[in-house]
């Protein structure tokens, strides 16, 4: 087992900080929504891995479980509560909101997390049972206080929004009541604390983000060369990060006796080939086919029951317990599922910057052009992610992987476009980010020196604390 008392505590709390301040500033602008979400969740957990020095087994069954569990918070919407927020009348009500939801976020992606942390404690069935409980849970408090809008954080005049914190915040406590009912032995508590540590770290981090809003314009400076939205966002992911990383310090001894517990020693591909066919089938087709029938002529009970059918399929809470079921029991689909899953949908929003009759890149490619370079490149990155996990150094390898290709993507949605490349008769290069869109540049910036500490900190523990290899 590491020592890991010998190591500073900036490790545990200034790493995890910094990297979900990247993971999180990068989630909104190469994504949004829960898969973009996904992002800092995987880049938080792989972060504790080298850390705590787990093994290579370990750490996938971690990395899955972080990029889900941050991933679930992505299915709130709160646009319109930050809205509330800046104007003056409602500004009470829309921090308040701001403020659980961010809450919210961190509980369930600590408690989710913190459940791969503890994972030699609960059994593949528990844990599997809990990951199903939370559809159920998540139904219930959707349908009872976010559907009738008892208590609503969201514009009910002007095109009101459909909420879920309610939802997510059953889910969260029914994963955590059940896994502790099933359990009472040493680190079985893990989820909990890194529940209340990411439920605070997220709350402050949304609550004191969304004052970059309110109050970042009336700070007397060039206005332009500050984007106060990536400002709330940066903050939200640094105090997330930060209360995750005071989880893993306070609980450091524990969460160096993480195992892989009953996941299968033996692998095939099945649960790698399951995995892709159901994401598969979730993008192409069960959204369709079940938006289908919600909008059709058919009796309003009928119609009733396929919109709330709809609202649960269709939800990443949904497609995260399938993942989750598939990833428990299989390594190699757990990596797929935190690795490729994370790239896949970074590289979706991507393309859709060339799609459309006036695509925000300026250029206009071919529908079949972006599919080949969807699905090219996401197999491409499928099979880096298998070759990486087979060789040495894989950990801190996976990080880089991952990292390096979404900071990638996000430099190519900055300078990939038509205005810069090809100016015309325009001023070009210059005028474009120092005129017109300088607060691009100071959040390149931020991204870059972000990336740049998050790598130096991963070298530093490849030569300080070699990674574990495992089987």
């Amino acid at each position: 087992m590491r020592n890991v008392n010998r190591f500073s505590i900036h490790y545990f709390i200034l790493f995890p900080a910094i990297a979900m301040l990247l993971g999180w500033g990068l989630r909104g602008y190469i994504g949004g929504g829960p898969f973009a979400a996904m992002i800092p969740g995987v880049f938080v957990a792989l972060g504790f891995s080298l850390v705590f020095g787990h093994d290579v087994r370990t750490a996938a069954i971690v990395a899955m479980f972080g990029a889900l569990g941050v991933g679930y918070g992505g299915d709130m919407t709160y646009g319109q509560t930050l809205g509330l927020a800046k104007e003056i009348d409602t500004r009470a009500w829309g921090f308040l909101g701001v403020t659980i939801k961010g809450g919210v976020w961190g509980l369930l992606g600590g408690a989710v997390l913190g459940a791969g942390l503890a994972r030699q404690v609960f059994s593949k069935k528990t844990l599997s049972i809990a990951f199903l409980i939370t559809i159920v849970a998540f139904y219930i408090g959707w349908k009872f206080i976010n559907e009738p809008k008892l208590i609503y954080f969201s514009d009910p005049l002007n095109k009101p929004r459909e909420e879920s914190w309610a939802a997510l915040l059953f889910a969260a406590i029914a994963f955590l009541a059940y896994l502790r009912v099933k359990s009472d032995g040493p680190g079985s508590e893990l989820p909990l604390r890194f529940a209340l540590w990411g439920g605070l770290g997220g709350a402050l981090g949304f609550g004191i983000g969304t004052m970059w809003l309110v109050y970042g314009p009336a700070i007397p400076f060039n206005q332009k060369w500050w984007g106060w939205w990536k400002m709330m966002e940066f903050t939200f992911g640094l105090l997330l990060g930060a209360g995750l990383g005071i989880a893993g310090w306070r609980n450091r001894e524990q969460c160096t006796r993480t195992a892989s517990g009953d996941t299968p020693d033996r692998e095939t591909w099945w649960p790698v080939v399951a995995a892709v066919l159901f994401i598969a089938a979730m993008f192409l087709f069960v959204g369709f086919v079940i938006e289908g029938l919600a909008g059709g002529s058919y009796l309003p009970l009928v119609k009733y029951a396929v919109t709330d059918v709809f609202r649960i399929v269709g939800s990443f809470i949904f497609l995260g317990a399938v993942c989750f079921l598939v990833g428990l029991r299989s390594v190699r689909a757990a990596w797929q599922i935190a690795i490729t899953l994370t790239f896949f949908h970074t590289v979706f929003d991507l393309v859709q910057d060339f799609s459309g009759e006036k695509p925000e890149s300026g250029f206009h490619l071919p529908t079949w052009a972006l599919i080949v370079a969807l699905f090219g490149w996401t197999a491409a990155m499928g099979v880096a992610v298998a070759r990486v996990a087979s060789g040495e150094r894989v950990i801190s390898r996976m990080y880089l992987l991952i990292l390096w290709v979404c900071y990638a993507v996000a430099t190519a949605r900055t300078f990939v476009q038509r205005e810069v490349l090809l100016p015309g008769d325009g001023p070009g290069f210059f005028a474009y980010f120092f005129v017109d869109n300088p607060s691009t540049l100071v959040m390149h910036l931020i991204f870059t020196v972000s990336a740049i500490i998050t790598t130096v900190y991963i070298r530093q523990l490849q030569r300080l604390a070699p990674e574990a290899v495992g089987s």
